[in-house]
């Protein structure tokens, strides 16, 4: 009995695409080449075949091809990008290509139902690798949480009122934009002859680039908000940290 057909469930996401992938190069030589249009294909294992109007494109290892007397048009190696793609993933192969390119370094792509695959040639395969993890190092780095953190010193009288409106209005508001994981709070040590008293609040962020649309986005108005209610009665500084987030409890 033939097994149901079971949907796949590629990513489509650029951003964890290229964060995802591990580029692995096969260690074999292959050669895309055009066999004659009666020739049959027996006794061959393609890893891919192409049917155009003007004939037939096999993708061979070279020593198959060889043997079955094919001349090659593309000698190359192959270079798995490893991550599941969805076939209708838009612009992974585009960015992909696009830095080989910057490289100057040709590519022919593949996209096979779990993978995109890459032929490029044999002399260029090293640097396309070098390229290639460079590039998902790079998008691991923009993916990974960010510690975004604002120390806040409040006047003594207006401290009360100020924690309570950060945790049941400021804090909900910032968290709601999407752009944080979580958010913890801690009290500074109290100075009792200072005229304010401090509180830190670190925000998780998804990424650098979810920290950098929130700045973009929403900062302005949330800052703007927060100016206009204490104006005159405290101080802030901000700071982004890209480590790991460990910090105090959550806040309430």
């Amino acid at each position: 009995m033939t097994e149901p057909h079971q949907p796949l469930r590629g990513e489509r996401d650029l951003a964890r695409l290229l964060a995802g992938m591990t580029p692995a190069l096969d260690a074999a030589t292959y050669v895309f080449c055009r066999p004659p249009r009666d020739a049959s294909l027996e006794g061959l294992t393609p890893r891919g075949v192409f049917e155009e109007r003007e004939g037939r494109t096999l993708i061979l290892e070279a020593d198959q091809a060889s043997r079955a007397g094919l001349t090659p048009d593309f000698v190359a190696r192959r270079i798995e990008l490893t991550v599941q793609s969805d076939l209708a993933a838009v612009g992974f192969l585009a960015r992909v290509s696009a830095e080989l390119a910057a490289a100057g370094i040709p590519c022919n792509p593949v996209s096979a139902a779990f993978h995109d695959h890459l032929f490029v040639p044999v002399a260029f395969a090293h640097r396309a690798m070098e390229v290639l993890e460079r590039l998902a190092l790079e998008a691991r780095a923009a993916q990974a949480p960010v510690m975004y953190t604002v120390t806040v010193r409040v006047d003594r009288a207006a401290a009360p009122d100020w924690l309570q409106w950060m945790e049941s209005v400021h804090v909900p508001e910032i968290m709601a934009t999407g752009c944080f994981r979580r958010c913890t709070v801690e009290r500074l040590t109290d100075e009792p002859d200072q005229p304010r008293v401090g509180w830190r609040l670190a925000y998780q962020a998804r990424s650098a680039e979810a920290l950098a649309r929130y700045r973009s986005e929403f900062a302005p108005a949330l800052q703007q908000a927060h100016t206009e209610r204490y104006a005159g009665r405290f101080e802030a500084t901000r700071e982004v940290h890209p480590t790991a987030f460990e910090h105090a409890g959550p806040l309430a």
